[in-house]
């Protein structure tokens, strides 16, 4: 395999990088690192779900969900709450300072996705954007 065929290489490297610099711009400007703004803008659109469906909407399994979870709420970002219909569920809820965090999150987030596109045609960022997602549903 020549030396430009590393492609699980280059697309490790270039997530490692990416994430890298992401959370540090986060973790700077939000307080957050790059999963759990992800959290939280799940939240800001599924505000109220069970711990279950975060994780599932996440793809993370519900150890890590739990974990990123009381690192939010003790930020005060989100809130968890007995569920009504079923006191053993969990619901968890955005705060006022969770929401003013994914918003500042979610522009960063739109600066680095532009980043990634500056210096390609529309084109080049449809197919881009179809190997991606080629290489998600393959795997």
């Amino acid at each position: 395999m020549g030396k430009d065929d590393r492609l699980i290489f280059l697309l490790g490297q270039a997530r490692n990088r990416l994430m890298t610099c992401l959370d540090k711009s986060l973790l700077e400007t939000t307080g957050v690192t790059t999963a759990q703004s992800g959290a939280l803008f799940f939240l800001m659109k599924n505000d109220g779900c069970l711990l279950r469906e975060l994780s599932q909407g996440l793809m993370l399994d519900n150890s890590a969900i739990t974990g990123m979870v009381d690192r939010l709420e003790n930020k005060n970002y989100v809130q968890r709450r007995s569920s009504p219909g079923d006191r053993r569920a969990i619901n968890i809820y955005v705060t006022d300072a969770g929401h003013e965090a994914a918003t500042r999150a979610l522009s960063i987030v739109k600066k680095y996705n532009n980043a990634i596109k500056k210096g390609f045609t529309s084109d080049e960022i449809d197919a881009f954007k179809r190997i991606l997602i080629s290489i998600i549903n393959n795997f």
